[in-house]
């Protein structure tokens, strides 16, 4: 009966004990990180393996959750005028920043003729486009023949909106504005690298769970160490039991 009763205790302290790990770790749910370079790509899948869109530079996307090869992110704000879109980022493009007041491009292209509008990278589905009808922009394509393209979010002439891709050739004066990217001054860097070095690391994605469970793990053979070794005249009577000859 002891050793079921002290068996429940370590259960239950176990599971007080995991629970704040687990709040503190997924706490923070509104990361974001930079586009701090020109050929990030947006894929459709974890493995990388379909490109959908090169990402803006400067711009953000929405950190969901971190793999070991790719990060989850979401794109653009979701209203019914900008849908957000899902998809992966490689983990070596994931640059984490704080919370930014404009996030993502908020730019429309007129559609100067009329054109096919592509729903897949295929370019096997598709629709026409009126000329004058509206894009909001969201990335760039560049196809197998070498051809680019704009992947947006279309009001077309007629009412009905699209999504998908156009060829870049038929958008009317094409520019995408560029966010400020502060440069750092040498200074800077190395006070950044000093405090880096000083400061302890933090782990995020499949790390942090890597770190818990050993934290929980460690806790727990402890408690069980705590619970279950001999007291001093519990060894003294084993001790005297093994002397005794029957």
């Amino acid at each position: 009966m002891k050793f079921y009763r002290r068996f429940f205790c370590v259960l239950i302290l176990i599971v007080f004990t995991a629970f704040p790990f687990g709040f503190s770790a997924f706490a923070d749910a509104s990361e974001y990180s930079r586009v701090l370079s020109e050929d990030v790509v947006l894929y459709m899948d974890s493995d990388l393996t379909r490109p959908w869109f090169t990402l803006p530079y400067s711009y953000y996307v929405k950190v969901l959750s971190v793999g070991v090869r790719s990060v989850k992110v979401e794109y653009k704000g979701g209203s019914a005028a900008h849908p957000s879109v899902k998809g992966y980022i490689p983990i070596e493009n994931l640059s984490y920043a704080a919370e930014p007041a404009a996030p993502y491009p908020v730019v429309t292209f007129e559609i100067g003729a009329s054109c096919l509008l592509y729903r897949d990278t295929n370019f096997t589905y598709f629709e026409t486009v009126a000329e004058n009808s509206a894009v909001d922009f969201y990335g760039v394509y560049t196809g197998k023949n070498g051809r680019e393209y704009i992947f947006g979010f279309v009001s077309a002439a007629s009412g009905d909106n699209y999504m998908g891709f156009i060829e870049k050739s038929a958008i009317k004066n094409f520019v995408v504005p560029r966010l400020i990217v502060e440069e750092e001054k040498p200074e800077e860097v190395s006070e950044t690298v000093e405090s880096k070095e000083s400061s302890p690391k933090t782990v995020n994605g499949d790390g942090l769970q890597i770190v818990i469970v050993v934290g929980i793990s460690v806790v727990a053979i402890s408690i069980v160490y705590l619970l279950f070794r001999p007291s001093p005249k519990r060894a003294g009577e084993e001790a005297i039991s093994d002397d005794v000859k029957y």
